[in-house]
């Protein structure tokens, strides 16, 4: 990537330039002060506890060539001598520079939001279209100015995987609108980042905003109609529009059928036209048959067989705190599920931990924590959790967190390392038992950390 300053002059011109410079470039886009390479174009990103103005003039010291700059901002910067692209917001600014930037990028970009399963189905493509051919993917970049630095590195790659987050109103439309995607994926709508966007609904417009565009594109949109809010999308699809459905519903393109789950992964078939197909996953959940059923079909519309995508999505391994499956010898069994935590996915975690492991056979303890950001629905869903996990009969339940009255069961602990000491403890205890521990939170709880502290504490290896 080489974008030269008179191109954006040229291109945007309601973008006054300060500074101007027709012989200045950059070669790729940095929001990070800290880390600046030669010719970057510094990306001064604001959020509710940091404001990327402050850094510019480290940023333009350390190497960046030019920096963008919201236009209300630009009387306090002083003893800057190299250009600033001055925009109405930082949003604007690098929606467009960004999509100009990426014009000479020819080959298929995918883009996949939903509440759950980002990253996860991100990574299921990449792990299928690597077969085939060279990707452009990471395993952390999810928002605009990330998946910005992610494109700077683009060489000749075949394709593009990205994956859309979002935690305030606008965001997908600034995403989708910035990355210009062929292939759109929406996997789900859920309680997530609900207290900044007004509840579900809210958060069912935000993601709604992927489809549209991939409505008056024309592009291609993969959508889980098993969703009842996302099967609204479908009703009143634009027929011209090129819409590729799935799920248990027999009305979706790809049905899934038959899922489950057992110690060695998760199972389903799928059909579509008058074939079907098993696959065998080494990942554990319900909701991976969706993920992988997304990915499956992502790459079939790049032109990778069936048979090679079922292939290369049954290698595919989670980890990472993502129901991650950690066996110490031959009695212990933690699953660590603490990457993250919302309504949708803690459901999934506690139903797929009850069937996987039988109270006749495992000693089963459960170790949850708060899920974050659900705005007034939070005493409430926290509630219903705790009526869940009532149903199942495990043998041992704790909480850490704030909603433990709310969640109404078990015992309250007060952090993720006392969490540790006491498993330190009990597992000392059930020596000669079957036991099976589940991990789940919201990432600041911490309980991500707890076999790294058990290890530390030599309880196991």
């Amino acid at each position: 990537m080489k974008v030269y300053l008179k191109e954006i002059r040229e291109h945007y011109p309601e973008f006054e330039i300060r500074n101007y410079d027709e012989d200045a470039f950059f070669t790729a886009f940095n929001h990070d002060s800290r880390n600046i390479s030669e010719n970057d174009l510094f990306v001064p990103i604001v959020g509710e506890k940091f404001d990327g103005h402050d850094y510019i003039l480290d940023a333009l010291t350390h190497g960046a060539s030019v920096s963008l700059c919201e236009s209300s901002r630009c009387g306090e910067l002083q003893n800057i001598n190299k250009p600033l692209i001055l925009a109405d917001s930082v949003e604007e600014g690098l929606e467009k520079i960004l999509n100009y930037a990426i014009s000479p990028i020819k080959v298929p970009v995918i883009a996949v939001t939903g509440s759950t399963g980002k990253t996860t189905t991100k990574k299921m493509i990449v792990k299928i279209l690597q077969s085939n051919m060279k990707v452009l993917s990471d395993d952390h970049s999810n928002t605009v100015w990330g998946n910005a630095a992610l494109l700077s590195k683009y060489v000749d790659e075949k394709a593009v995987v990205l994956e859309c987050a979002m935690d305030r109103p606008g965001e997908i439309a600034w995403h989708v609108n910035s990355v210009d995607p062929d292939i759109g994926i929406l996997l789900n709508t859920g309680h997530v980042h609900s207290e900044k966007l007004g509840g579900i609904e809210g958060v069912f417009k935000e993601k709604k905003d992927l489809a549209d565009y991939m409505e008056r594109t024309g592009k291609p949109l993969i959508l889980n109609i098993d969703d009842e809010r996302l099967h609204s999308i479908k009703d009143g699809y634009n027929k011209e529009s090129e819409l590729v459905t799935f799920g248990k519903n027999k009305e979706a393109d790809f049905v899934i059928s038959d899922i489950s789950v057992d110690e060695n992964g998760t199972h389903f078939y799928f059909s579509y036209y008058d074939n079907t197909i098993p696959v065998n996953l080494k990942v554990f959940g319900e909701g991976y048959a969706y993920n992988a059923m997304a990915a499956i079909i992502a790459a079939n519309l790049l032109q990778v067989s069936m048979e090679d995508c079922v292939k290369y999505v049954e290698e595919f391994e989670g980890g990472n705190g993502r129901f991650e499956k950690l066996e110490y010898g031959d009695n212990l069994v933690i699953i660590n599920d603490a990457y993250n935590a919302n309504p949708i996915s803690m459901d999934m975690s506690i139903k797929t931990f009850g069937s996987m492991y039988d109270e006749n056979e495992y000693h089963r303890i459960v170790i949850l924590g708060d899920m974050g950001e659900l705005g007034n629905i939070s005493e409430q869903e926290h509630k219903e959790l705790g009526e869940l996990v009532k149903s199942y009969n495990f043998d041992e339940v704790y909480y850490v967190g704030e909603m433990f009255k709310s969640f109404g069961l078990g015992e309250s602990i007060g952090s993720a390392d006392e969490v540790a000491a006491l498993l330190n403890e009990k597992l000392g205890t059930l020596k000669g038992k079957k036991v099976a521990v589940l991990l789940k939170g919201s990432n600041v709880i911490g309980l991500y950390q707890i076999p790294d502290f058990l290890k530390k504490l030599g309880i196991v290896n």
